[in-house]
């Protein structure tokens, strides 16, 4: 979801922009409980490199057997990062979108599951390592699947640049991610020239 994450930031910076906000205090941003965030993408992106890049060595064997309480640790780990924060307004929405996908996660083999596009082999996402049983955190949704409709049942395509899908919980992650960059941005203090002129 790194390329959703880039194309909200650029909408909302826009916005704040022209909200007449500075976006240099982004910087001054103060997350309660930062070291949980960072220790579960570490442990799940890392995890899912060994995994595919090292699967047949002891410590990928390993990753590969225990991945699903891997996976599990970090949501939370990112939930309790969130709890730390819950006074600010965003983090809220943050709360609830981590909260759908980790529920429909774990009612899933601790795997979200996902509906492939019909032009499957125009896809961005990789989805060969899907229908191979290789990704780590996704899986095919089917007859069995649970919740299927919090996991990734919305399929992005043209005019959007990049074919995915994406779930109830992403969208609210990504609405978090605009409010986040509209809250925490202040707005710029006018001389008393501009305020003369203004």
């Amino acid at each position: 979801m790194i390329q959703e994450l880039i194309i909200t930031a650029l909408i909302s910076i826009a916005v704040a922009y022209f909200r007449n906000k500075d976006i240099s205090t982004l910087e001054n941003i103060n997350i309660k409980g930062l070291g949980f965030f960072i220790f579960s993408f570490i442990i799940q992106s890392g995890g899912v490199y060994i995994a595919l890049n090292y699967g047949t060595s002891k410590i990928g064997s390993f990753i590969n057997e225990y991945f699903i309480w891997i996976h599990c640790i970090s949501y939370q780990l990112i939930l309790i990062g969130i709890v730390l924060n819950l006074e600010k307004k965003y983090m809220k929405i943050f709360f609830l979108g981590t909260l759908l996908n980790f529920t429909v996660i774990l009612f899933n083999g601790m795997k979200m599951p996902v509906r492939l596009p019909l032009d499957i082999n125009n896809a961005w996402e990789n989805f060969i390592l899907l229908n191979s049983s290789r990704d780590l955190i996704h899986t095919i949704m089917n007859g069995n699947t649970r919740l299927n409709f919090l996991g990734d049942i919305f399929v992005l395509k043209d005019p959007y640049p990049f074919t995915k899908a994406v779930s109830i919980g992403d969208i609210l992650l990504l609405l978090g991610f605009f409010f986040m960059i509209q809250e925490e941005s202040k707005f710029k203090i006018k001389s008393k020239k501009q305020q003369k002129t203004g």
